[in-house]
């Protein structure tokens, strides 16, 4: 990943986190005082540093990382590591008990929530959910397995997701049924 990648990456997402409207005091406040947005950054850095490029900091930036991870990881309860892929403007909208792991897939626009999981249905089990474009998955919401939840999915709050969504539906409950979207 280019440092100018990193740069756009990062805007879109900053962009999801404020309003056109809002004044640039209170765009700079929102992006200051949002543990989302912390967690976007480090997340984002981590993606750059360990993109392959040759940074100039190398080793230095590596450590910086790390310390920033852990850091984000104890204050917001946050854990996205760095080889997560996630398309621009990911959005984590509250702090607090969010694990992805590492391998999980993203596409654009994405929306988290509180007390989300994202990961293996443990048992050996190796697979991890990939989402498509503009995926919103509910506070408490655990999305599990080697599935795939296809475009404009919504995950409902505390919904346990097992098996692959389809594009423009919803998945709500547990074990999470699968509805179209009304339109």
């Amino acid at each position: 990943m280019s440092f100018g990648k990193f740069l756009s990456d990062l805007s879109a997402d900053f962009a999801r986190h404020t309003d056109p409207g809002m004044s640039a005091a209170a765009r700079v406040q929102e992006l200051v005082t949002s543990q989302g947005v912390w967690a976007t950054t480090v997340y984002r850095y981590g993606q750059w540093v360990y993109s392959g490029q040759r940074t100039p900091l190398g080793i230095p930036a590596r450590v910086a990382y790390k310390v920033a991870q852990k850091t984000i990881e104890v204050t917001t309860g946050i854990c996205m590591p760095a080889s997560v892929k996630a398309g621009p403007g990911f959005y984590i909208g509250h702090f607090g008990a969010i694990i992805v792991h590492p391998d999980t897939q993203f596409g654009q626009g994405c929306s988290i929530g509180q007390g989300v999981t994202l990961g293996t249905r443990g048992q050996g089990d190796k697979g991890v959910p990939v989402l498509g474009d503009n995926v919103y998955v509910g506070a408490g919401a655990k999305v599990l397995g080697g599935i795939h939840l296809g475009d404009n999915v919504s995950v409902g709050a505390n919904a346990v997701v097992v098996k692959d969504v389809p594009t423009d539906h919803v998945a709500v409950g547990v074990p999470a049924k699968i509805k179209p979207r009304k339109k």
